[in-house]
C-alpha cells in the first residue's frame, strides 16, 4: 500500500464496511472484517512514525487571507499514534464482543463502525474544523446505540447525553472559532501545526489566553466528564450496550484529553497555567466526590460508569503538571484507562447478558460458575485500581511523580483517589465472584466464555493492557518529541 494512500485507508475501510452494510453484507462479519482489515494500514504508518516521526497526507499549510480555510490534512505523529492504536484495538474487540439476537442487527453495527470513524478521523485530523466535525460525527451513533439498543433508563440517558455532550460542543467551538479570531488576520489558520507555531512565536495576550483557556477547559472537560460536566457519564454509561460503552468510554471519551493536549497547553499555554488552580479544584471533585459516589453503588456497570469518571481527575493532573513527565503519565494513563474500561463494560455486558442482572448482591458464587469470565473481571478490577504490571499503574506513578513539585496535595488527594477505587473494585469483585452461589447464578443456562469466537476480545484488552503496563515506552516514548515542545520554553 502507498504511503500516501495509508492515512485514508483508515479511515476508508470502515466507511466501505458501512456501506457494505447498508447494501445487504452480513453486519457482524462485515464490521468485524473491517475492523481487522484497518490493522494493516495502522502497520504501516506506525512504522513510518516510528522512523521519521510524522506522516501526513493532505496540502501543505493553509494559506492565509481564505474566507473558509479549512482543508481537509490527515496526519500521524507519536502523540496521536498511542490515540490510533488505542481506537483499533478497542473498536476490534467492541464489534468482536457484540452477540448474536441484537435487533436491527445492520444499524447496530453502522452505528458501531462509524464511532470509530469518527474518532479516528478526530485523532489524525489536523485542520480543527475537521477535528470538532469527526468527534460530532461519532455523537450521534453513541446517542442511537443508547436510545435503541439501551437497558434501563435508556431514554432519560441518551437525552441526557444529547444535552450535555452537546451544550460541550457549542462551548467547545466558540472557544475554537475564538482561538482562530484571536490570530492577526495574516496568519489565521485552521492548521494546528501552523496556530502552535505561530503562537509559539507571537503569545495572544494574557487576558486572551485566560477567557479561551476557560472556554476550553468548559467545552472539552464536558465531553471528559469533569466534574461538575459528569452527571450524564454514569447513568450514560450505564445504559448503553456494552459494545457502546467500551467505545465512548474507551475511544470517544480521550477525545477532550487529546484535545486539550494538542490545542490548550501549546496555544494557550500562560492561560492554561493561569487557570490550573481551577483545574486543580475540579479534578479534585472527580477524584473525591466520585470514588465516594463509586462506593455506594450497588449495579456494576454503574459502578465502572463512576469509576471512568473519576479516573479522569487523575489524567487532568498530569495536564496541570508543567512536567515531561506528568504529561507522558496522562498520555499513558489515557491509553490504559481505556484499555481497562473498554474490557470492564465487556465484562459487564457479558455478566448481565448471561445471569439477566448486573446487581452485585445478586452474582454471588460467579468465580465458581464461570471463571474465565471471573479471571477477566478481576483483570479490568485490578487495571482499574492501579495494580503495578498493568497500564493504568504506569500512568498513574509517572503523573505522581511528574506532579508532586509543583501539586503535592493534589497528589495526596489523587493517592487517596487510589485507595476509594480499591476499595470499590475489590468489594464488587467479592460481592460478585465469592460467597454462596445467587439464584441468577445458578440458574440453567447460565455458562462461562466457551472457546476463542468469546474469548478472544477480553483476550486482546488484557494483553494490551499487559503491554503497556510492563513497556510504557512503546506510548509515552514515540509522543516525547511532541510533549518536549509542550514544555520547553
Amino acid at each position: 500500500m502507498s504511503l500516501s494512500l495509508t492515512l485514508p485507508a483508515i479511515l476508508l475501510i470502515p466507511l466501505i464496511g458501512v456501506v457494505a452494510i447498508a447494501l445487504g453484507a452480513k453486519p457482524k462479519a462485515t464490521a468485524l472484517g473491517a475492523s481487522v482489515l484497518n490493522l494493516i494500514p495502522g502497520f504501516l504508518a506506525s512504522g513510518v512514525v516510528l522512523r521519521s516521526g510524522e506522516l501526513l497526507f493532505g496540502p501543505d499549510p493553509i494559506p492565509a487571507r481564505e474566507v473558509f480555510p479549512a482543508k481537509f490534512i490527515l496526519g500521524l505523529d507519536g502523540l496521536s499514534l498511542s490515540m490510533l492504536w488505542l481506537t483499533l484495538i478497542v473498536t476490534l474487540a467492541a464489534i468482536g464482543s457484540a452477540r448474536k439476537g441484537i435487533k436491527r442487527e445492520k444499524e447496530y453495527y453502522i452505528c458501531l463502525l462509524l464511532i470509530g470513524l469518527g474518532a479516528l478521523g478526530a485523532f489524525l485530523s489536523v485542520d480543527l474544523f475537521y477535528f470538532f466535525s469527526f468527534h460530532e460525527v461519532a455523537l450521534i451513533p453513541t446517542f442511537l446505540l443508547v436510545g435503541m439498543w439501551g437497558h434501563g433508563d435508556r431514554s432519560g440517558a441518551a437525552w441526557r447525553m444529547t444535552l450535555y455532550l452537546m451544550l460541550g460542543s457549542m462551548v467547545l467551538l466558540v472557544g475554537l472559532i475564538g482561538l482562530f479570531l484571536a490570530m492577526p488576520e495574516t496568519a489565521r489558520s485552521l492548521d494546528w501545526r501552523v496556530l502552535s507555531e505561530t503562537l509559539k512565536a507571537n503569545p495572544l495576550s494574557l487576558g486572551t489566553q485566560h477567557g479561551l483557556a476557560i472556554l476550553l477547559l468548559i467545552g472539552f472537560g464536558t465531553l471528559v466528564s469533569l466534574v461538575p460536566f459528569h452527571s450524564w457519564a454514569p447513568g450514560g454509561y450505564a445504559s448503553a450496550p456494552a459494545p457502546a460503552a467500551m467505545l465512548h468510554a474507551g475511544v470517544l471519551k480521550k477525545f477532550g484529553l487529546y484535545g486539550l493536549i494538542r490545542v490548550a497547553l501549546p496555544m494557550v499555554p500562560d492561560g492554561w497555567k493561569e487557570i490550573s488552580w481551577i483545574v486543580g479544584l475540579l479534578l479534585a471533585g472527580n477524584i473525591l466526590y466520585l470514588g465516594l459516589a463509586s462506593l455506594q453503588q450497588r449495579d456494576f456497570r454503574w459502578l465502572l460508569g463512576f469509576s471512568s469518571a473519576m479516573h479522569m481527575g487523575t489524567v487532568f493532573l498530569g495536564l496541570i503538571s508543567g512536567t515531561l513527565l506528568g504529561l507522558a503519565g496522562a498520555v499513558t494513563l489515557m491509553v490504559g484507562h481505556g484499555l481497562s474500561a473498554a474490557l470492564g463494560f465487556a465484562v459487564a455486558g457479558e455478566i448481565s447478558r448471561r445471569t439477566g442482572t448486573s446487581w452485585m448482591r445478586d452474582l454471588g458464587g460467579l468465580a465458581k460458575r464461570t471463571p474465565q469470565l471471573w479471571f477477566y473481571l478481576v483483570i479490568a478490577a485490578m487495571a482499574s485500581i492501579g495494580l503495578p504490571g498493568l497500564a493504568n499503574f504506569a500512568g498513574e506513578i509517572m503523573i505522581f511523580f511528574g506532579s508532586w513539585t509543583a501539586h503535592p496535595l493534589l497528589v495526596g488527594v489523587a493517592a487517596w483517589g487510589v485507595v476509594l477505587s480499591a476499595v470499590a473494585m475489590l468489594r464488587a469483585v467479592r460481592a460478585m465472584a465469592f460467597g454462596p452461589m445467587s439464584p441468577a447464578v445458578e440458574a440453567e443456562g447460565v455458562t462461562d466464555l466457551h472457546g476463542l469466537r468469546e474469548t478472544w476480545p477480553f483476550a486482546l484488552l488484557t494483553l494490551a493492557l499487559l503491554l503497556v503496563g510492563v513497556i510504557p515506552l512503546v506510548v509515552y516514548g514515540p509522543a516525547r518529541p511532541v510533549l518536549e515542545r509542550m514544555v520547553t520554553p
